[in-house]
């Protein structure tokens, strides 16, 4: 008799472990039908097509941000990426958008813009469950909720919200980068990040043809000895450390220039001289001016609020709602 209860007890256990499965299956599939659409659309370049298309501001926002942030990140760097990514696409419209359209989908233009049905299948390749994207997912779409109409702003004016991947150390000033322009609320500040990020250190080597011939098209020089090559050195840093301009033969290249024409990861590197090649030794990922995100992760692992965040990397803004 008690072991008849005991079997009876154990399959009534059974049932309940599977029904609850099948609850938090139902859920899931609830949470990927949370409709957040907005009220506004935007014009979008498609820049493979050439069309515009218009596209709720919402499914923009969360393909944005799912391009330009991993959606394993912290809820609340999202929630600032989320941010950062709205007060970038309004100042872009404020400035007469890009090319008869809103915005595009380009990163060299505007942010990174990948369809939602393009990310899912990125990120399976990449060995996401099904489970782990709908959760990824709805972590930005309840950003975008319940950031709705956020913007950052300087003297009542929306900010350039620049961003990059990564700075170890220090960010960058914008002066630094951009023509000497002083922008106040982009200020080098400290910043803490994952001393893990797989990026955080990277090598360059760059042949001595590929490097003379480059500087040759692009109009640094007219020519380039190797015993010029072989003495390549860096001949000024910025306020943060960064580098701000290189010695090559008797010329002054700077660092930035450098960094786009042969895809160095950033401007914070030291150099290496070889015979026939050059070694930038990089630390950090892209120009190194505003929001750090892998840095906006640790902060956000450290407890900090996306409105911290956003405080911390943007100098003395505000974070209104537009819709007020």
């Amino acid at each position: 008799m008690y072991i008849v209860s005991a079997i009876l007890l154990i399959g009534i256990i059974v049932l309940a472990v599977t029904d609850k499965k099948e609850e938090i299956k139902e859920e899931k599939i609830e949470e990927e039908k949370i409709n957040f659409e907005s009220d506004s659309t935007i014009n979008l370049l498609r820049t493979k097509t050439g069309q515009i298309e218009a596209v709720d501001l919402n499914y923009y926002l969360l393909c944005v941000v799912a391009s330009e942030m991993p959606f394993k990140y912290e809820y609340e760097a999202l929630k600032a990426q989320v941010v950062v990514a709205r007060t970038y696409l309004f100042n872009k419209m404020s400035k007469n958008g890009e090319e008869n359209a809103d915005a595009c989908d380009s990163y060299t233009h505007c942010q990174a813009f990948n369809d939602l049905e393009n990310l899912k299948e990125i990120w399976k390749k990449k060995g996401f469950t099904d489970n782990e994207i709908i959760d990824g997912e709805n972590k930005i779409k309840k950003a975008i909720v319940e950031s709705s109409g956020e913007v950052i702003t300087y003297n009542n004016e929306l900010i350039d919200a620049v961003f990059h991947a990564s700075s170890p150390i220090k960010t960058e000033n914008a002066s630094a980068i951009w023509s000497g322009k002083d922008i106040p609320y982009l200020k080098s500040v400290d910043n803490i990040e994952d001393e893990t990020y797989e990026r955080r250190n990277t090598t360059n080597e760059i042949s001595y043809a590929t490097f003379k011939n480059t500087l040759i098209d692009k109009g640094y020089v007219f020519d380039l000895s190797k015993e010029d090559f072989a003495n390549i050195k860096i001949n000024e840093y910025t306020e943060s450390g960064r580098v701000k301009n290189v010695s090559v033969g008797s010329n002054l290249i700077k660092a930035e220039d450098l960094r786009t024409m042969f895809s160095i990861n950033s401007t914070n590197f030291t150099i290496t001289n070889y015979e026939d090649k050059i070694a930038f030794n990089v630390l950090g990922f892209g120009h190194g001016v505003g929001l750090s995100q892998v840095g906006a992760n640790e902060y956000a692992r450290q407890g900090k609020s996306y409105k911290e965040i956003i405080h911390h990397y943007y100098t003395d803004v505000d974070i209104v709602n537009i819709d007020n």
